[in-house]
């Protein structure tokens, strides 16, 4: 479902839009390794989004990651709802 409030610019909380705005697309080409195309099937099968739209997607989270392991904190990654907390490090 997508979040219309994100492609708005607005929080949704009656607030004015934000200041930031989004550039235009871009077309790029791009060469996957062996690793990533698997990766990248994985990810279609799972979601059912088409190629662009997961690579969109990735490239949006890996952002958002590296900046929040990043403006002082860390970013933590539970694998079951009773695990513990494992600290994530990108290298």
């Amino acid at each position: 479902m997508p979040n219309s409030r994100a492609a708005s610019g607005t929080s949704g909380d009656g607030t004015a839009p934000r200041a930031e705005t989004v550039p235009q697309g871009e077309r790029v080409t791009l060469n996957l390794t062996g690793k990533a195309v698997q990766a990248l099937q994985r990810l279609q099968n799972m979601t059912g989004y088409n190629k662009t739209d997961c690579i969109n997607r990735a490239l949006i989270i890996a952002a958002d990651v590296e900046r929040m392991s990043r403006e002082p904190g860390a970013v933590y990654w539970r694998e079951t709802p009773d695990s513990d907390l494992m600290l994530v490090r990108f290298v």
